[in-house]
């Protein structure tokens, strides 16, 4: 797509990009960059696995085409470095960006990246695709309801998660109003389950990613919750072995979706960050 989506809140500081997560389209996250807006002026592109009328014959085999995305964004509407910001596939799309071309970045900001160990990506990458997407995560995600009557609905169904149960009254309104869209007489999700369990076949190992931009000396903040199946101690403390000149934070009062759950501790938390590297 030659002229990608995307969200731009007009603001007085210096422009930043943010990516979002997989299965969580950009403007559920509404309440985070009103918060970021305070102090940037914010754009966010919407992944295209949530492009309208994109339907390409095959999906990527990886994560980089995601990070070219963001390459080609980035070189489209600022043509200069700019700070960069992504949640978990989001932060991991912008680490590889990073890695490709560093002359775009001007700081990185990473919260909860999604990866994988090694172990895990050697596994992966000797697996036949046929038998990881019998994996639970996977067809979880495939079978999980994807059509309501309307949004009142499918309101009522988030609010029933455990996962969410951080989320404020403004989160819940920001999904409402952004990860659904009409089809049909029906509500569906502007993030489908078939796109986002298709991600969840991909998740990369970035260390010798770290270690790149260790090398570059890109500044960056790193930032994550408390220890969950998405992130944990493992990746964490190898993160800060091969990139040890990146400032690294935790708030253990959150999860996996901290951006979601405290917009507002969140921004804090990278603003800190931010004056410490930059």
């Amino acid at each position: 797509m030659s002229v990608m989506p995307f969200i731009h809140l007009p603001g007085s500081g210096e422009p930043v990009h943010f990516y979002h997560a997989n299965g969580f389209p950009a403007g559920v996250y509404q309440p985070f960059l009103k918060q970021l807006n305070q102090h940037f002026d914010v754009y966010a592109m919407h992944s295209r696995a949530t492009w309208p009328d994109y339907h390409p014959k095959k999906k990527p085999v990886n994560w980089q085409p995601y990070a070219d995305d963001l390459i080609h964004f980035i070189e489209h509407h600022h043509g200069q470095a700019i700070t960069a910001i992504g949640h978990s596939m989001g932060a991991s799309s912008t680490i590889l960006a990073a890695c490709k071309r560093p002359d775009l970045f001007k700081a990185l900001v990473l919260i909860e990246p999604a990866m994988v160990d090694l172990n895990m990506a050697m596994f992966m990458k000797l697996t036949p695709n046929r038998f990881i997407k019998k994996a639970k995560l996977i067809q979880g995600t495939l079978n999980k309801t994807d059509q309501w009557d309307d949004r009142d609905g499918y309101l009522a169904f988030i609010q029933k998660f455990k996962g969410y149960k951080l989320f404020s009254a403004e989160t819940f309104d920001a999904f409402s109003q952004h990860a659904i869209q009409e089809n049909n007489g029906k509500m569906e999700l502007v993030f489908s389950n078939e796109w986002e369990a298709h991600n969840y076949t991909q998740p990369p190992y970035l260390m010798r990613h770290f270690k790149k931009l260790n090398k570059l000396n890109v500044p960056t903040v790193a930032i994550r919750g408390q220890a969950n199946k998405f992130f944990g101690q493992k990746l964490w403390d190898l993160w800060q072995k091969n990139q040890p000149n990146a400032h690294f934070i935790e708030d253990k009062n959150y999860s996996h979706l901290m951006p979601l759950e405290g917009p507002k501790d969140t921004v804090n938390l990278l603003l800190n960050g931010l004056k410490e590297v930059m």
